[in-house]
This record gives structure tokens, C-alpha cells and sequence, in this order.
């Protein structure tokens, strides 16, 4: 009888002994998994060159005509320095952290870049299609070439090819909602 006590007692300190390695096991896991990194949301992340961030943000001019803003559960999408952004935007995001908020006033050459006169062109009506209808304020492309229609008169069609805030000075309001 005392035999079986003895090993019955060797079978459950062997459970117990197994069970809290076990438990030691499973919580050392999951700090690890944490302590990792492999999250980007720990505190103190900051946004830089090569990072895809996502940003809500709102482009106006300095007098606070908002010209586009994104949409609300739609964040703009971008790797940072690999120049789809504008330069100016690029540079403000960089830096940033999870959740921070920034407003920052670029300059023209660092937004859409410099107004180019060159850019406004003339095209003759009687070369378009008949079936198109110009209008002022129209962002369409003719020949081959996009703009937005700033005048049209008899025979012509006159077409902006600059971006529609080349030349301007521009404010962003940006939030960073993700970086990966």
C-alpha cells in the first residue's frame, strides 16, 4: 500500500513538475512575441525612409481653402522616399510616430512644384472629336496630354498641363495611422 502512495505521489509531482514548466513555457512565448517588435505599434516608433505609412491628411492653401483631404476610413497609402509624395510630405512624415498629429506649411518647389507657362497649350476645336464638349475648369486629356481646360474661345481650346497647385504654397494637416 505504501508503495502505490509512493508512486501515485511520484506520478502527480511529476504532473505538477510538468504543468508549471508548461505554464513558465506559455507565458514566456507570449512576452517574447511582444518584446519582439514585430509590432509597430510599441511606443516609440518613428516613421523613416523605406516605411509604408498610412496618413489621413488635408491639403488647403494658406488662406484655408482645403482643396483634398482623404476619406474617413480610407488612409493615403505610401512608402516613404521613394518619391510618389510630393517632397515636402515626404519629408514632414519622416520622424513621426503612431498616432501623431502635425500641420506643416510647404513650399511650392517641395509640394506640386513651380508653375511652367509652357505647360498652358492651344489646341484647335476642329481637331477633337465632335462628340467632345469643352468646358472651363474641365480636367480631361487631349492628344494624348492631361490638364484641366482654362479657356476656350472660337477655334480654340486652351489646356493647363501644371498640376492645379503648382505655384501655391501648401498647408497639410496629417495624422499617421500606420507604419509597417
Amino acid at each position: 500500500m505504501r508503495r502505490r502512495i509512493w508512486a501515485l505521489t511520484k506520478i502527480l509531482i511529476k504532473i505538477n513538475i510538468m504543468f508549471i514548466v508548461m505554464g513558465g513555457l506559455i507565458l514566456l512565448n507570449g512576452y517574447l512575441s511582444k518584446a519582439s517588435g514585430n509590432e509597430k505599434e510599441v511606443e516609440g516608433v518613428t516613421v523613416k525612409k523605406g516605411d509604408k505609412v498610412k496618413i489621413h491628411y488635408t491639403v488647403s492653401l494658406k488662406d484655408g481653402t482645403v482643396f483634398d483631404k482623404s476619406k474617413a476610413g480610407k488612409p493615403l497609402e505610401f512608402t516613404v522616399g521613394n518619391g510618389q509624395m510630393p517632397r515636402g510630405l515626404d519629408r514632414a512624415v519622416r520622424g513621426m510616430k503612431l498616432n501623431e498629429e502635425k500641420k506643416v506649411t510647404i513650399k511650392a518647389k517641395d509640394a506640386y512644384g513651380k508653375r511652367n507657362e509652357d505647360l498652358v497649350m492651344k489646341f484647335i476645336k476642329a481637331d477633337l472629336p465632335e462628340s467632345f464638349e469643352p468646358k472651363k475648369g474641365m480636367v480631361v486629356k487631349l492628344q494624348g496630354i492631361g490638364g484641366t481646360i482654362v479657356d476656350i474661345d472660337e477655334t480654340h481650346v486652351f489646356l493647363d498641363g501644371n498640376h492645379p497647385l503648382a505655384g501655391k504654397d501648401v498647408v497639410f494637416d496629417i495624422k499617421v495611422v500606420g507604419i509597417e
